[in-house]
């Protein structure tokens, strides 16, 4: 019989789909058809299928070989805004600043559950 999957890993999983996603949801179509939001759009999807990539991933490695990559795309994406010089979506900014923050608390949470320390009690 299998384990069951740990839930950080459906949240990290969500994160991906969400990152994938987003520049249809968050960008109005003209824009995207413009080519105004075509950094923003690379830089969602391509963390976005990292992170899918790393949810699918084998649980039994070592444990800094399972959150370094998390803590590295979410460092990524919070940093991404002023790198890339996103031209001027506030909501393209916070939605890297919040999913980047989120990929990073996923990773602090993978570590307390694998050191058995509870979350939340």
């Amino acid at each position: 019989m299998r384990k069951p999957v740990p839930p950080h890993k459906w949240l990290l999983a969500a994160m991906g789909i969400w990152l994938v996603l987003s520049p249809f949801v968050l960008f109005r179509e003209e824009t995207l058809l413009q080519g105004m939001a075509e950094l923003e759009a690379l830089a969602f999807m391509a963390i976005g299928i990292g992170v899918l990539v790393m949810s699918g991933a084998d649980g039994r490695s070592h444990l800094l070989a399972r959150v370094a990559p998390g803590s590295a795309l979410g460092a990524s994406l919070i940093v991404a805004p002023a790198a890339l010089n996103f031209t001027g979506h506030i909501v393209a900014t916070a939605n890297a600043w919040l999913t980047g923050s989120a990929l990073i608390a996923l990773a602090v949470w993978e570590v307390m559950a694998s050191r058995g320390l509870r979350a939340v009690s």
